[in-house]
């Protein structure tokens, strides 16, 4: 959560838009979105697409000072973007490492609503890729990559950057003007408690060349972090 520095007393609540310009970064950029249909607030923002648009942070602020907005509950505020550079794109579509579809904007707004009564950053965003992965079809395969490698230690990385705990600071707490949420551990701690037991309960001898811990972060073996081999 951000404070606002305008309106007194508000909070703003804060999903992470991506690796430019966003949670580690010195200045995040704040993108946010909305759909706002007065003439004031269509004056200091952008069409993205149909009854969606985007404006500066400092302007959602205004608007709901002046009543031009009932709060930030109007406003989606996303710290950080994708961003690619000439021909990037094109490049990853030719790979296939996206999946192309269509939308329109009551889809997304329907989802962003759905997201804003509640979700769990641990979860890393698997359940919603997982449901519209589904609703293009692809099911099948958001199940075949569900509980991969990949998926624990995205979980990880969610942890360790989303959550803010009582002994360390995360995400945009990590910048002294922004605020964060306490969020205690859960399903993941689980997930990894049961590999440890699983680990430990094998039979087979460890030998000379054996990988006993390929990573050098203090809690997990999923977040390749400074990896080393022992």
């Amino acid at each position: 959560m951000m404070d606002d520095d305008v309106n007194e007393g508000l909070k703003w609540r804060v999903w992470y838009g991506g690796d430019v310009q966003g949670l580690d970064s010195l200045l995040p950029d704040i993108v946010c979105l909305h759909s706002l249909r007065g003439k004031e607030a269509r004056e200091c923002s952008v069409t993205v697409m149909k009854d969606i648009q985007w404006t500066s942070f400092e302007n959602a602020k205004k608007l709901v000072k002046k009543g031009f907005a009932s709060g930030p509950e109007d406003f989606w505020l996303f710290a950080g973007y994708a961003g690619w550079g000439p021909s990037q794109l094109s490049g990853e579509l030719d790979r296939k490492s996206w999946y192309m579809c269509a939308t329109d904007s009551r889809t997304l707004l329907k989802e962003l609503a759905r997201q804003s009564k509640g979700i769990d950053p641990r979860d890393a965003g698997l359940p919603t890729w997982e449901l519209l992965m589904s609703m293009i079809g692809r099911g099948d395969t958001a199940d075949e990559c569900s509980g991969s490698f990949d998926d624990l230690m995205l979980k990880e990385w969610s942890q360790a950057n989303l959550v803010k705990f009582d002994y360390r600071e995360a995400g945009l707490a990590k910048n002294p003007s922004f605020g964060g949420v306490d969020i205690s551990a859960g399903t993941i701690d689980k997930v990894m408690e049961a590999a440890a037991r699983a680990s430990l309960s094998s039979d087979d001898d460890v030998k000379a060349g054996s990988i006993l811990r390929g990573s050098a972060a203090d809690r997990s073996p999923f977040l390749l972090k400074k990896t080393r081999a022992a």
